[in-house]
């Protein structure tokens, strides 16, 4: 049964015993009204509550946020929600439930901004199409330009993977709901758990990537009002600030997330990815980009190691230093996993309309049927993504290896400044 809502004046202090315990484990939660409500029911007098003054953000400006002064004049009342000194405890039932829900806010805001990208690329003509050499005479939409194809092909990448990522988290806890067993219970909360802290960071901060890249595609247009993705660029940075900066998510994630239960939950992380490699090696055609992603989850695997040791050595230091980064790769990672998988739920789908692999004919049935279009896309953005992005996750892969130690060590007095 929960504990009974305590009346409280919390204009001297936030407890009513005093004596709280030093920092966060002291911190205690309150319902604040604005009116304060008598004991029969009517309306009181208004609550020493002021807003001291409205912020001007950045974007999210239909989300007005502000300062407030609780008692300031010394008749400040509220309701102890929970125990006292357990807030911050409450507070993370909540905060938990809202990182996922941020990191699912950036990978709605890049949807948004790929889908308008990709109409208004369809649809703006400029320049001759390169395709068609000397002879070419009328502008082209600019999405027959190879550079907005890439540029497009990039959000496109990122938009599934990270949907397929944020569903994949869903189903987690879907599993955990449906299963009767305990063990599979905690299997699916732990997966949670290790996963919370990517989804919010990497989520929210490759939607805003493909929010910049929208506004690049629409060119100096996308730069004005006039049209909606500067706005959801603005709005999407915050994403990656609120409900725990990104650098605290990465810092959860190396410093407590990995070492969950010895391990344990990483490689059950590691071995789902497995079988999705052997579902593959399976599909004709995608056994080179199995084998590369391949390559790609043992260096995950490999730094974890590497960077769980540090936490117990004297390099602990470096080992946070190199967090976020390890944060990146660990996203990386899973977004080729999402995207390998994409590709090999619909090849057969894609072969099955073509009447077989054979290239020629996957061509033409993708020129005359909407669905095989979608199946070719699916595994073509895959090879996409692996192929291009998962060489640059192995660069990182191996600065992190290397284990530079000059973020940690360069002088703070002038940290190096002129």
């Amino acid at each position: 049964m929960a504990p009974p809502i305590r009346k409280i004046d919390i204009s001297k202090n936030c407890i009513p015993e005093y004596g709280a315990p030093a920092g966060t484990r002291g911190i205690s939660l309150f319902i604040v009204p604005k009116i304060w409500v008598n004991e029969d029911g009517s309306l009181g007098g208004p609550n020493d509550v002021a807003c001291t003054g409205v912020e001007h953000k950045l974007g999210l400006h239909d989300c007005p946020t502000c300062s407030l002064t609780l008692g300031g004049k010394g008749q400040c009342r509220g309701f102890l929600l929970g125990n006292e000194n357990q807030g911050m405890k409450i507070m993370f039932h909540m905060m938990n439930e809202a990182r996922l829900d941020v990191g699912a806010q950036g990978f709605s805001h890049a949807s948004a901004a790929y889908l308008y990208a990709l109409d208004y690329a369809r649809q703006r003509l400029q320049g001759k199409d390169i395709s068609g050499g000397k002879d070419a005479q009328d502008q082209a939409p600019i999405i027959r330009h190879p550079d907005v194809r890439r540029m497009l092909i990039m959000m496109k990448a990122y938009v599934e993977g990270m949907r397929s990522f944020v569903y994949y988290v869903a189903r987690c806890f879907d599993r955990k709901a449906v299963s009767g067993n305990p063990e599979e219970q905690a299997r699916w909360s732990a997966m949670t758990e290790l996963l919370t802290p990517v989804v919010k960071a990497y989520c929210s901060e490759r939607g805003f990537d493909v929010c910049t890249q929208a506004v690049q595609v629409f060119g100096g247009y996308g730069y004005t009002q006039e049209y909606p993705v500067e706005q959801l660029l603005r709005d999407c940075k915050i994403t990656s600030i609120y409900e725990g900066a990104n650098g605290i998510q990465a810092l959860d994630l190396v410093g407590r997330k990995l070492s969950l239960k010895n391990g344990a939950v990483f490689n059950d992380l590691i071995q789902e990815m497995r079988s999705t490699i052997q579902l593959a090696r399976s599909r004709k055609g995608l056994e080179s980009l199995s084998a590369e992603f391949e390559t790609a989850m043992n260096g995950l695997v490999e730094i974890a190691g590497i960077l769980v040791q540090k936490l117990g050595l004297k390099d602990v230091l470096v080992a946070l230093a190199f967090s976020h980064p390890f944060m990146e790769i660990m996203g990386d990672v899973i977004m080729a996993w999402m995207l390998l998988w994409r590709g090999s739920a619909t090849q057969p789908k894609l072969e099955s309309i073509a009447g077989g692999p054979d290239l020629h004919q996957i061509s033409s049935a993708v020129q005359t049927d909407r669905n095989a279009a979608f199946y070719d896309g699916q595994v073509k953005t895959a090879e996409w993504f692996i192929q291009t992005i998962l060489p640059v996750t192995m660069g990182k892969i191996q600065s992190v290896k290397a284990g530079c130690d000059a973020a940690v060590t360069i002088d703070e007095k002038p940290f190096g400044g002129l």
